[in-house]
């Protein structure tokens, strides 16, 4: 199948700084993701401040918690399967995910 018919998504996952490690070393061993992009995020929001438990004191104070981003572009039936994934192994770990079709994406 021409790689121009397949349905294109971007993956991006936002996790604990304690998972970044993890999550690196399993993503790098995914033939069908060819690359990513990682970063250092804040995350802010009401959720946050309810579940100020899991916040450390500098967080709570801040009103932000360190996080990580991770950015991925593959075909959408391989990001849903590497997300069903995720969900099973990262059950409760408070990570967020966000998976949209691209309607274009290429080198310049």
């Amino acid at each position: 199948m021409n790689l121009d018919t397949i349905p294109q998504g971007l993956l991006i996952l936002i996790a604990p700084v304690s998972l970044e490690e993890v999550l690196v070393d399993l993503l790098l061993q995914k033939n069908e993701i060819s690359g990513f992009t990682s970063s250092n995020v804040s995350g802010h929001g009401r959720h946050h401040a309810e579940s100020s438990s899991q916040l450390s004191m500098l967080e709570q104070v801040a009103g932000r918690q360190k996080r990580v981003q991770l950015m991925m572009h593959a075909s959408i039936c391989e990001l849903q399967s590497l997300v069903a994934e995720l969900k099973q192994t990262f059950s409760d770990a408070g990570m967020h995910y966000i998976l949209m079709p691209v309607t274009e994406a290429q080198s310049i």
